[in-house]
């Protein structure tokens, strides 16, 4: 029997963490949020909101169950890096700060990069940038990025000339910014297993998470895999130091073709990426990289996946929608449709579903993507912007 701990931030329904780990052979604790509905009769459930743990102050039910657990799960990108302070404080075994750093804080990410083969944005730290500047065109688009957030949150893009006024109050130490670069913008999702890579699907953004983040609809469509994906997936990984779980792989694709870097996630993306990945490869993420977490081996069976393409689609909490007839208007394409009149308010942006108003998954032979289009056309009154 083993003592396993779970930082939840999700519906635990969407990962079903009971299909994979005995709760009649371990003892299994959750702590975290979302935690109220229906639940293994042997689970203990410590309710907390996990944004507002500290790993050196936390509260006494917290600490107890975290300070005799033989192993401690956080698979959400905001939760990483408090897991890591955890183990390390309680000597739990599993990855650390340090290992964690490269796929979390984005300018250690970039760092680590360099000696790729792979181009990615020009970037600076917040304090190389304000000394250096002045080389930048005035009119030149540049990101500005907070180095531990997620979800886009925090992201502005500009001229230089606007960044130079904005960045004069902001901390240096928790900022970065890089050289904007237009085009499509890809994830590439799947899992890795002792450095190899078993399973990967590429799809396209409708819209950008950036976008999403200030209001407007996100959504994805499954294509085929780039030629250059595999590569670009374990070159990036074996850089990053994550050989072992689900990733979440961003790369813009420029108005040449050439891939460029984005981001890389050691966990599975958010929104309905992992439904949409089971419903075209048969695999189940979440699983597989339950699997992993636990020091695992995932059984990957191919041939269970289908030529259709999937796409999905979020509206942000406080979207103003008329959905009255989209079910019955894209009901053959539909998957999955969910109409949430009384949607959560995140604490911090969310690609959860609990928090949408509106959101769903859809099926084509094809790109999905102008479903996409027309699904969000018919409920406001302004299209997806698209993605370059």
């Amino acid at each position: 029997m083993a003592k396993i701990v779970i930082l939840n931030r999700v519906d635990p329904e969407r990962i079903r963490y009971d299909q994979v780990i005995d709760h009649d052979i371990h003892e299994v604790t959750y702590i975290g949020q979302f935690l109220d509905g229906p639940m293994h009769a042997r689970a203990k459930i410590i309710a907390a909101k996990l944004s507002d743990l500290h790993p050196d102050s936390l509260p006494s039910p917290v600490e107890e169950a975290c300070a005799s657990c033989d192993c401690l799960i956080a698979r959400g990108e905001r939760d990483l890096i408090l897991a890591a302070q955890i183990r390390e404080r309680f000597n739990i075994a599993g990855d650390t700060v340090a290992k964690v750093l490269p796929i979390r804080d984005k300018l250690t990410m970039r760092m680590s990069v360099c000696g790729s083969t792979i181009r990615q944005p020009a970037f600076w730290s917040l304090a190389k940038y304000k000394r250096m500047s002045g080389q930048i065109p005035l009119d030149q688009k540049l990101v500005l990025k907070p180095r531990l957030d997620a979800a886009s949150n925090g992201i502005w893009i500009g001229s230089r000339k606007e960044l130079d006024a904005r960045v004069q109050p902001l901390r240096e130490a928790d900022w970065l910014v890089e050289e904007y670069i237009p085009g499509d913008i890809l994830h590439l999702d799947g899992l890795l297993q002792g450095g190899e890579l078993d399973i990967l699907q590429t799809s396209k953004y409708v819209n950008t998470c950036f976008s999403y983040a200030a209001g407007s609809a996100l959504g994805s469509t499954q294509v085929e895999n780039p030629e250059w994906a595999s590569t670009a997936v374990i070159e990036l990984s074996r850089l990053l130091n994550y050989s072992d779980g689900g990733f979440h792989l961003e790369m813009i694709v420029d108005g040449n073709g050439q891939p460029h870097f984005l981001e890389f996630a050691g966990r599975i993306g958010g929104a309905y990426i992992a439904e949409a990945f089971e419903l075209k490869t048969g695999v189940n993420l979440h699983h597989a990289d339950l699997r992993c977490a636990l020091g695992e081996t995932a059984n990957i069976i191919r041939g269970r996946g289908v030529e259709d393409m999937f796409g999905w689609f979020l509206f942000p909490y406080g979207a103003n929608l008329q959905c009255g007839s989209v079910r019955q208007t894209f009901g053959d394409q539909f998957v999955r449709c969910l109409i949430n009149t009384r949607p959560s308010r995140p604490d911090v942006p969310s690609y959860s579903e609990v928090h949408s108003p509106f959101c769903g998954i859809v099926r084509k032979q094809s790109s999905c993507e102008d479903v996409i289009h027309a699904v969000v056309r018919h409920v406001t009154a302004v299209p997806v912007a698209s993605a370059s």
